[in-house]
């Protein structure tokens, strides 16, 4: 009878969001130093009969190993000496150092800081934490442009999303932060992201009366075509009249250089 679980990438971020979870790197010593989880022991042969000893028993385990094979008979293990809660992760480590995103350079003291105080990795930039928001996603949150600047500067991937499809982007418009947007673009973010309900930045300005976001987004290259789920498009959902007169002047000028 299998005692332990099988989980995804994801799956393992949100396990280890907030919580105290003892991850094990079964692979060979030279490929542990070379890249490891920052919060992984090493698991070897000299290690492993203290671990199953005196480790408590309800203390979660995350075992990975290359590609997520040999990891499964470790969490079996772990499993039959009683462990509560164990978890072997699907892919390995190959799977999850791609998700791994170490500074390119040193980080600030000021960038640090935050970092620690918002509960993320400093050595992965791109780490998840609640509703999958990244460092960058909440630094933009905050209208924190320095930080969002030193993030990209460091590494930090401007293309993920959070739960619910939504990128940094869309972050950086609900605050109403133009040079944000602007930082963002800069570096290649994509402006017609479409979240999980279909929704993109250029609809959620429309729908919440920023005019001048819209025009800017409009500006950068915004496509005014693209519908939602339920079949709205950022002209369907306008607040205000000078919103929808920029899309409007927008959608006229796009078709007559159509024509042309």
């Amino acid at each position: 009878m299998r005692t332990y679980h099988c989980i995804s990438v994801d799956d393992a971020e949100d396990l280890i969001l907030g919580r105290h979870v003892l991850i094990l790197d079964m692979r060979d010593f030279r490929s542990y130093v070379t890249g490891h989880h920052p919060k992984a022991i090493h698991l070897t042969d000299s290690n492993l009969r203290s671990l199953l000893k005196h480790t408590a028993k309800h203390v979660p385990i995350l075992i990975y190993c290359y590609h997520g094979h040999s990891s499964q008979d470790m969490a079996q293990l772990f499993g039959d000496f009683g462990f509560e809660e164990v978890y072997s992760l699907d892919g390995g480590w190959e799977a999850w150092f791609q998700a791994i995103t170490p500074p390119t350079a040193p980080l600030s003291e000021n960038l640090t800081q935050w970092m620690q105080a918002h509960g993320y990795d400093t050595g992965n930039l791109d780490a998840k934490g609640a509703n999958h928001h990244t460092a960058l996603m909440t630094a933009a949150m905050e209208s924190n442009l320095e930080l969002c600047e030193e993030l990209l500067d460091k590494g930090a991937t401007i293309h993920l999303v959070n739960k619910d499809g939504n990128n940094v982007l869309w972050f950086a418009c609900v605050v109403g932060n133009m040079h944000l947007i602007q930082l963002l673009a800069s570096h290649g973010v994509d402006i017609n992201n479409q979240n999980d309900n279909g929704a993109t930045v250029l609809m959620y300005a429309a729908s919440n009366g920023k005019p001048e976001i819209v025009k800017l987004l409009v500006e950068m290259g915004a496509k005014k075509d693209l519908v939602t789920l339920d079949d709205f498009s950022a002209m369907d959902v306008c607040a205000d009249i000078e919103t929808l007169r920029i899309l409007r002047s927008a959608h006229s000028i796009q078709n007559q250089a159509a024509a042309c």
